[in-house]
């Protein structure tokens, strides 16, 4: 039986960051090296310590560049749902208005967030492998292994969906990004090819599949549940990673481990989280650690984020009055995006998460609300809910059967959830189809989904033709900028790129 290791693994993320500090130096920025992770063998010689590395992977995760925010933010600054006030370089302008190229801050910010999580990730389980795994034991070494390893995984998904084309296109053939399982201990191993797009996805679902009969059932605690990973965790992930290689078998295989055949559809089997949609969409925004948030990055007033979600996406205090809290006004709703669906009805409970600015200059402009807590911003950012494993396995089932009862059920449970007035029946597949996607848009609007949906589906990221501000045109997949180049950051020292 796997350990609940929840008292020896407390989520103490300033310890961690310590204990991952990168150096100064500019020659170490891409990659830290390892002796500036892990000064020595020591820091595997008791569980304490082990247990401080875990969580010092968990805080570079959470880091600006990935889960602090700008990973979500830049992928929605691009795909068409989201304008730029005032297109700022520091603030995603370059990337919202398409003209990212290698030297761009946030084509380097993510890639280097990226990998210095992977390169932490292997410098543990080279840790653990060369005695940490004695020293913790067989239970706790395989749980913090399949920790790691998720980890190492979620990066490297998050890498493809930039700087790679989609899995669609050569059924994974194209270029990918350099595929590092061990340590780098010099610029001298900083020499690495593109391994392809398939290759880099066979990785992550190594890790995935290994973390997923290693990492606990569940923990103790609701927040543990939400902030570590866990069994439903992983199998939420493969559902995620399966749907954008378009391998929609195995996203049923994988959803069937956790969504039950009917409603209410509570995950409840094989003694796991009991994960579920909670009935009011705006309390996952506000509890955080409710059974919906499968996944999630904490943050508190003394591990606020830099660069927030919020800051970026709340209103300045001239449009913001009546909301309590205020941001930058960096990115607004646009006008023309998917808040204008007239089937999203003013009654949906989600339309609760979007504010209207009530006077001045921006009267009636919209902003979003998902995370409204004012400075430091100290919300929850989510990783992974359960409604986006409901929603890819109805899409998964549409794409295999066509008009299916149980993905029309599970698509009616989301919408049902903000808007008991609706109700969709499905007239063709494609019909079926298009109603899942557009529900993913509206569900997860401003959580950095729907870039990796325009381009699994080999969708254009749409024009941006915002009133009295600059247009932005499309791009088509096979375009230059449909896709991030790899960073000036990354070419300097890898000769192989």
């Amino acid at each position: 039986m796997r350990t609940n290791h929840s008292r020896t693994i407390i989520f103490s993320l300033v310890a961690g960051v310590c204990s991952f500090a990168v150096s100064c130096k500019k020659d170490d920025a891409l990659n830290p090296l390892p002796t500036t992770l892990i000064s020595d063998a020591s820091a595997f010689t008791t569980t304490a310590r082990i247990s401080n590395q875990v969580n010092g992977l968990y805080a570079t995760f959470k880091g600006g560049g990935l889960w602090g925010s700008n990973y979500l933010l830049y992928s929605d600054a691009r795909a068409g749902d989201f304008i730029s006030t005032n297109q700022n370089p520091l603030q995603g302008g370059l990337t919202y208005a398409l003209l990212a190229d290698p030297s761009t801050t946030d084509v380097s910010v993510v890639w280097q967030q990226s990998y210095q999580l992977i390169n932490g990730c292997n410098v543990f389980l080279a840790g653990m492998q060369g005695g940490g795994a004695t020293v913790a034991g067989d239970s706790l070494n395989k749980n913090w292994t399949g920790e790691a390893r998720t980890l190492r995984a979620i990066a490297y998904y998050s890498l493809l969906q930039l700087y790679a084309q989609p899995y669609r296109v050569n059924n994974g053939a194209s270029p990918g990004v350099p595929l590092r399982l061990t340590a780098n201990t010099g610029l001298s191993d900083y020499n690495l090819a593109r391994s392809s797009v398939d290759a880099v996805y066979k990785q992550i679902l190594a890790d995935l599949n290994y973390a997923e009969t290693n990492v606990p059932l569940k923990y103790s605690t609701a927040v543990l549940n939400t902030t570590r990973i866990h069994r439903n965790t992983v199998v939420a992930l493969k559902t995620r990673v399966y749907l954008s290689m378009g391998d929609y078998a195995n996203v049923i295989t994988e959803a069937n481990k956790i969504v039950p055949a009917s409603a209410p559809f509570t995950a409840a089997a094989s003694g796991g989280v009991a994960n579920a949609l909670q009935a009011d969409i705006t309390t996952v925004f506000k509890t955080y650690t409710t059974a919906e948030s499968i996944f999630s990055m904490p943050f508190t007033a003394n591990d606020a984020p830099g660069n927030s979600l919020a800051t970026n996406y709340l209103p300045v205090a001239a449009d913001a009055t009546g909301l309590g809290s205020t941001g930058s006004g960096q990115f607004y709703l646009f006008e023309k995006g998917v808040i204008s669906d007239p089937g999203w009805k003013a009654t949906d409970r989600r339309r609760a998460l979007i504010f209207a600015t009530p006077s001045g200059t921006n009267t009636g402009r919209k902003w979003n609300s998902k995370f409204a807590t004012g400075s430091p911003y100290t919300d929850y950012i989510p990783v992974i809910r359960y409604a986006e494993v409901m929603l890819s396995l109805a899409e998964a089932l549409a794409n295999a059967n066509g008009i299916d009862a149980r993905a029309t059920a599970l698509l009616n449970a989301v919408r049902q959830r903000s808007d008991a007035t609706t109700t969709f029946a499905p007239t063709s597949k494609a019909d079926l189809i298009d109603k899942i996607i557009n529900e993913r848009r509206i569900e997860f609007l401003g959580e950095g989904l729907r870039n990796a949906d325009l381009m699994r589906l080999g969708l254009p990221i749409p024009a941006k033709t915002p009133t009295g501000s600059t247009p932005v045109p499309a791009s088509n997949p096979g375009d230059n900028n449909y896709t991030w180049p790899v960073p000036n950051s990354e070419t300097l020292y890898n000769k192989l790129i």
